[in-house]
């Protein structure tokens, strides 16, 4: 059988639903999704890449993955905008006969816009959404120990690392890059990290992952990264998304719009996000200022954006407190 017969197979064994056509859906690095037009209405197919997720090499991996939508189960129950997991038992993971792993979820219709191109009420809807994921999650047990935490020497270790990549290929604009990423780094104040609350978050709140409406969000989406580690990366990653436009300038008004929505379910103070942006800086600046992904990655698509938001975060560091501390 291929994919799409496979996919009929486990709708009719699990579910009872009677496949009628699969639509590939191309989004998301090294997945394979579908919606699926049933006789019960249409639903969302993902499969997870081995070359990505590993799973039947890492059983721990397939634990977490079960775990996330189980979470996203739940979020959905307590009314966040996300979609339902479907379950024949408490199955959230379908191994097919040629040992593909796929997920069935309800189908959302929405949109994805540009980054930085959310007005008002989508980012106020999205604000909502994460103060209130953000409220339920709070109440799962906690792993042993953060997936993330601020060090700078950590940092520091992984910086030589992609130094040393980027000097042994030559690549000069890497290293710039590195170089203006330690500066700050080294001159920035680890102790107003003390202040950050350890919990549950999405870790991937990116337009990709937001289906809107017009006005709303009708479903946040993609919660695999979901982890342990400080749910205010959640907020500085939508804003960040939202409301950074592609000319450089960082919309306050949507800044406002966004933290106003989150504050009717959660406390968030200005200095939290202030303190959640430069967290996020600590985060990707590792990742995406790396040769491997300029030259040689998939995601070097995305790298132009992501550049845009370093470059912001990097020229705004010392007036953060001044610009949104406020808002």
């Amino acid at each position: 059988m291929n994919g799409e017969e496979e996919l009929a197979a486990l709708l009719d064994i699990e579910f009872g639903i009677r496949f009628i056509r699969a639509t590939p859906i191309d989004k998301g690095w090294l997945n394979v999704k579908w919606k699926i037009d049933t006789d019960q209405g249409p639903l969302f197919a993902k499969y997870y890449h081995p070359d990505r997720y590993k799973l039947h090499a890492r059983p721990d991996r397939k634990a977490a993955i079960e775990r996330t939508l189980e979470l996203q189960n739940g979020l959905h129950a307590a009314g966040v905008a996300c979609p339902r997991v479907r379950t024949p038992d408490d199955r959230h993971l379908m191994v097919t006969p040629s040992g593909m792993h796929v997920a069935f979820m309800d189908w959302v219709e929405g949109e994805t816009v540009q980054a930085g191109s959310m007005n008002d009420n989508q980012l106020n809807s999205l604000g909502q959404s994460t103060g209130r994921m953000h409220v339920w999650l709070s109440h799962v047990p906690p792993l042993s120990k953060p997936a993330w935490e601020p060090d700078r020497a950590a940092y520091l270790i992984e910086w030589e690392e992609n130094r040393n990549t980027a000097a042994a290929a030559g690549d000069e604009i890497v290293l710039d890059w590195l170089d203006r990423s330690r500066a700050i780094v080294e001159a920035a104040d680890f102790g107003e990290f003390a202040a950050s609350r350890q919990g549950w978050l999405h870790w991937d709140l990116w337009v990709d992952n937001i289906l809107l409406s017009d006005r709303k969000v009708a479903g946040i989406v993609d919660f695999d990264r979901m982890t342990m580690a400080y749910p205010e990366i959640d907020v500085a990653r939508a804003i960040l998304s939202g409301a950074l436009q592609e000319d450089g300038g960082l919309r306050i008004d949507g800044v406002r719009a966004f933290m106003d929505g989150y504050r009717e379910h959660a406390a968030a103070s200005g200095e939290l996000l202030v303190r959640a942006i430069r967290m996020l800086y600590l985060i990707e600046s590792i990742w995406w200022l790396r040769t491997e992904v300029r030259v040689e990655s998939e995601l070097r698509e995305l790298l132009a954006r992501f550049l845009r938001e370093l470059r912001w975060i990097e020229g705004h560091w010392r007036e953060l407190p001044e610009l949104l501390e406020r808002v």
